[in-house]
């Protein structure tokens, strides 16, 4: 039988760094982007059986106390409205909805590379054409919004950015993303600001303090990160006030689980642990960088738990991390790196992490050099 699928998937390649690769048991995890420190220990064994009530019936949508707790927390950065926030599961559930919006075959959007790439991967499944900005590795991959700017077309009907941006972890300055946003506005483009690692820079860095200046600046955040509840598969886009009935042409009315609806009030409201945890990350990522002498870093941001590491050695090196037992993310699941890069997920404890880190980098200094 032949199935008559989307023709954009025909010769379409699905681009993900979950792999489920089979692992030691002694191996670091240096992987997936979570909160290396976890949840808050306000949220208790004891809380989370009392939800279990909650597994027969619908959840309670419109998730009010949920949405409340979000305007709270991001009350900071700016005053934001119970409506104009969108609830799905995890910063990726959103994207996929907001692709849904925006994207036909032949759509034309701006990004960077790298990127996440599960991002870029759904787009191009739509039928997306991607232009590419990239970070350049002899500049050690800083963004650059003089270079955005300039490939900015009034073809392109969208913008994707990621701040920080994954891989690389570095922090682009709210500044430069309202410039872009001024620019992208005036032909009515749209800004889509995933901040998926966000909840680890400051908050008066987030684009959401341009939803209410800019109708299109559209910013997708998660729980999944900061706050350590990858496994509630809780997010939410902040929406301009103009775009709610656009949004509401897609309606995800009950895609978060009453035991997420619950937790996650209480996670939002523990300011002081996602405090916490910034100042573990940063002690812990100043001592990682300082051991390196032979892998090569990006710019990064100190709070934020991931890192670009690279080498200009003919070699895989996310074999040769796994080898001496780190696992971290392969660069080749990243547009625009390959191989010779990784991506780290500093841990909590680097007791076992520094000497293994020594001997990595002892096996790649005597490595070929590669002719790229």
């Amino acid at each position: 039988m032949k199935y008559r699928i989307r023709h954009s998937l025909a010769d379409y390649k699905v681009q993900s760094y979950v792999h489920g690769d089979t692992i030691t048991d002694d191996a670091i995890d240096c992987s997936l982007g979570i909160n290396p420190f976890g949840y808050t220990p306000q949220l208790t064994e004891e809380l989370y059986r009392e939800t279990f009530s909650g597994i027969s019936p619908y959840p309670s949508y419109p998730y009010r106390e949920l949405r409340a707790a979000i305007c709270e927390y991001l009350a900071p950065a700016a005053k934001i409205a119970p409506e104009q926030l969108a609830i799905h599961t995890g910063s990726m559930g959103m994207l996929i909805d907001l692709n849904r919006l925006f994207i036909d075959e032949g759509t034309h959007v701006l990004v960077g590379e790298p990127t996440f790439s599960s991002a870029t991967t759904d787009m191009r499944a739509m039928g997306a054409q991607l232009t590419v900005v990239a970070l350049r590795e002899e500049e050690q991959f800083r963004f650059s919004v003089a270079r955005f700017i300039e490939a900015l077309r009034p073809e392109h009907t969208l913008v994707y950015l990621d701040n920080p941006n994954n891989p690389t972890g570095q922090m682009i300055p709210l500044a430069d993303i309202e410039q872009l946003a001024q620019k992208a506005a005036a032909q009515d483009t749209m800004v889509i600001v995933d901040e998926a690692y966000g909840d680890f820079m400051p908050l008066e860095n987030s684009a959401v303090a341009l939803v209410n200046k800019y109708p299109n600046v559209i910013v997708v955040k998660t729980l999944s990160k900061g706050f350590g509840l990858a496994g509630l598969r809780t997010g939410y886009a902040v929406l301009p006030q103009a775009f709610m009935p656009i949004m509401q042409k897609l309606p995800a009315e009950m895609v978060v689980t009453e035991t997420a609806a619950r937790l996650t009030p209480i996670a939002l409201r523990d300011r002081e642990h996602i405090t916490r945890s910034k100042t573990q990350i940063a002690a812990n990522k100043a001592r990682v960088l300082e051991a390196l002498s032979v892998l090569q870093a990006s710019v990064t941001g100190d709070t934020v738990p991931i890192v670009l590491l690279y080498t200009e050695r003919d070699l895989n090196l996310f074999d040769v991390m796994l080898r001496h037992g780190i696992i971290t993310e392969r660069g080749e699941d990243f547009d625009g790196i390959g191989k010779r890069h990784i991506r780290l997920r500093v841990p909590r404890d680097l007791t076992e992490l520094l000497p293994r880190l020594a001997a990595v980098e002892k096996e790649v200094e005597g490595a070929p050099c590669s002719s790229r």
